[in-house]
């Protein structure tokens, strides 16, 4: 029932958002509020994150946003150029201003470490 209703529900549109620890971390946190919970566990149980997530078969928050971006990103790869999705995703801004601190990483670049993070994301 977790994974037919809430975890859909939870991560409706993460497939197109840049996976970020902090945001990842968020969904974590309440997943792991509610899981315990659903699995009669109490808090004197003092079961682990790690052992609560073997019990109901499912792997990290993170695991699970990076899998859903990269099979989105591999979804538009497959696209014609001349969809919109897939322009908007390889295109780049002719102009712009630089500002004085470190831009925030691409969605792109977010991709390329996720990638780079994952040891086998075909047939994962």
């Amino acid at each position: 029932m977790y994974r037919a209703t809430v975890l859909p529900s939870l991560l409706y549109g993460a497939e197109t958002e840049p996976v970020y620890k902090l945001v990842a971390h968020e969904f974590n946190t309440y997943m792991m509020r509610h899981l315990p919970h659903i699995q009669n566990v109490t808090w004197f149980d003092f079961v682990s994150n790690e052992k609560s997530l073997l019990q109901a078969n499912l792997p990290s928050m993170y695991n699970m946003l990076t899998q859903r971006n990269l099979r989105w990103v591999g979804h538009v790869n497959r696209m014609d150029y001349s969809r919109l999705p897939k322009q908007i995703l390889f295109s780049q801004l002719k102009d712009g201003i630089h500002g004085k601190s470190r831009p925030k990483l691409r969605f792109r670049d977010r991709v390329k470490r996720n990638l780079q993070d994952t040891p086998n994301p075909i047939g994962s």
